[in-house]
């Protein structure tokens, strides 16, 4: 397929970029509607295709956490702020969202998104203030 893409769209690619789009087009609708398969019994993928008929939300619902839990937003650096001046880094995928911590004791911290557990952080292993510290999966 990647072979089949490369020479029908990009082997000499077009002048421009909707010339160059026209020309993707053109070639995914013949190579799903058009082209027969032979992996597919000599049918084509969009006859083999059955669509979802679950619905999709296109807005994710809020989530509440437990009040047993503190609730932090990730920032647009990937990280929490803990205690004013360190950072525990979280992840890229979680900026502008709220994970929640809990306190497990010993300055050990359980991180949730949702109800995923995310890892552990020790408040009291914290590096630099300048530099994130990133969360464990294990304590041993």
């Amino acid at each position: 397929m990647r072979r089949d893409l490369k020479a029908a769209c990009a082997k000499p690619s077009a002048y421009d970029l909707k010339a160059q789009q026209r020309r993707l087009n053109h070639f995914v609708k013949q190579y799903n509607n058009i082209r027969l398969h032979e992996a597919l019994d000599m049918k084509t993928p969009a006859y083999i295709h059955d669509f979802s008929h679950r619905p999709f939300l296109e807005k994710i619902a809020n989530f509440d956490y437990d009040s047993k839990y503190r609730i932090l937003k990730v920032t647009k650096s990937e990280a929490v702020r803990w205690k004013s001046y360190y950072w525990v880094y979280i992840s890229a995928a979680l900026k502008g969202k709220y994970i929640a911590i809990e306190d497990i004791g010993n300055g050990i911290w359980k991180v949730f998104y949702r109800n995923v557990f995310l890892g552990f952080f020790d408040e009291k292993h914290l590096r630099n203030k300048q530099q994130p510290t990133t969360l464990e999966t294990n304590l041993v």
